[in-house]
């Protein structure tokens, strides 16, 4: 690559941005040299990658922070893809900076003053505690009270951190809907919401096809946020029970249901839909159409990651 931008390229998960490249004594025409040869490729306005380094959700999360310059770290639902979370997969590339920052493909929150945060896997990013109140208004209380709860399982969170941090932020819209969840203390392990999920994941598995996730959790492009019942993550396929009450107890519910599935289909999922009755009377149809899904995706070359 270059002598002089070896060792930020290495520091930095494979990034570079012009600035640091120039303050390394790189001149403008080499850096422009090495850019007309992709040996760098430009990933956001002044951050450019490596293409020799691994593409990862670290490398992409750090370029979007060094595009944002000084102060700016990971935040809200990327940040809780980067702590890790079962069952959740994060498409969306969010960050808090200092000043608002407009980059393409990128959701940027401002800062009045610096979050809690912290640097894993060098990248700056906002703390377990702080992370779990920005998040708060952006999904369900499910959802976020089973992230907390693994995190508090594995060691990442404790409540004196999660006490101290809404104290500190006591003005954060995020901070009511925390302790609600705290007071309830969502159950750790996911269950099924009723008997017919339990009922469909269990007729799949029983006719050969592969374990399943159940309530897989994910964050699509424009930072939609939505759970899916039975899937194979990997594959985007899902496999969703419809109850009859459920999905027409309302015009909004109804609506809300078709508006979801659309942005999951454009997404690339692939979701089939299936009734309590079609599990109790139909289940060779049921069957049928789940294998056939499932065949057809398994052979389709894996993805590449999307910047």
């Amino acid at each position: 690559m270059h002598e002089r931008l070896d060792p930020i390229l290495l520091a930095q998960l494979g990034l570079v941005t012009r600035r640091q490249g120039w303050e390394a004594g790189v001149a403008p025409y080499e850096f422009d040299s090495l850019l007309a040869r992709q040996l760098l490729i430009p990933v956001h306005r002044g951050v450019f990658r490596d293409p020799a380094a691994p593409v990862s959700i670290e490398q992409r999360s750090l370029a979007a922070v060094l595009a944002a310059g000084p102060g700016a770290l990971v935040s809200h639902r990327l940040s809780v893809a980067l702590w890790g979370a079962p069952n959740y997969k994060c498409l969306l590339t969010e960050i808090t900076a200092r000043g608002v920052h407009k980059i393409p493909g990128v959701i940027a929150h401002r800062a009045s003053k610096p979050p809690s945060q912290t640097v894993l896997r060098g990248v700056p990013i906002t703390t377990t505690a702080r992370t779990i109140i920005d998040v708060a208004p952006q999904v369900s209380s499910g959802i976020l009270g089973r992230w907390t709860e693994t995190w508090l399982s594995n060691k990442l969170l404790t409540l004196d951190d999660l006490e101290a941090e809404m104290e500190a932020t006591k003005g954060h819209c995020g901070v009511p809907l925390t302790r609600q969840v705290l007071t309830g203390r969502t159950l750790l392990h996911a269950s099924t919401d009723s008997p017919a999920e339990a009922a469909l994941g269990l007729l799949l598995e029983s006719h050969g096809l592969p374990p399943l996730t159940l309530h897989h959790v994910v964050t699509l492009p424009k930072g939609l946020v939505f759970e899916l019942d039975w899937s194979y993550p990997d594959l985007l396929i899902a496999f969703e029970m419809d109850g009859y009450g459920i999905h027409l107890r309302s015009l909004d519910a109804f609506e809300y249901d078709r508006y979801r599935r659309n942005e999951l289909e454009i997404a690339g999922w692939k979701i089939l839909s299936f009734s309590k009755r079609q599990v109790d009377r139909k289940q060779r149809t049921v069957i049928d159409q789940a294998q056939r899904a499932y065949r057809g995706r398994s052979v389709m070359p894996s993805q590449a990651v999307d910047w």
